[in-house]
């Protein structure tokens, strides 16, 4: 249930930034380019980890299951403590994970 939370929780982001661009930039093209540029990173990575945890959840062991709670933790912070007026937003999930 928890990747609602999370898609809302993205959906926010992306409207704030947009509004940020929208508002911050000279025109629409170079408004959409950097907002491009400040999300993309970000919104893979958790389509990615999004992923692989479908991939974890029909495959799961008992080692898996405890890997996937400790890094799922992890990543939910990362999520959650989005800034989008700080560092925080330019700090990509670089933590691989083994599916």
């Amino acid at each position: 249930m928890y990747k609602f939370y999370r898609a809302a929780n993205t959906t926010f982001e992306d409207a704030y930034e947009l509004a940020e661009c929208l508002y911050n930039f000279p025109d629409l093209h170079t408004a959409l380019t950097n907002y491009d540029n400040r999300r993309i990173e970000r919104t893979a990575i958790i389509q990615t980890r999004s992923a692989e945890g479908e991939k974890r959840y029909y495959q799961p062991t008992q080692q898996t299951n405890q890997q996937s709670q400790q890094e799922r933790e992890k990543f939910q912070n990362w999520v959650y403590d989005y800034a989008p007026n700080s560092e925080s937003r330019l700090k990509p999930w670089k933590e691989k994970v083994e599916v």
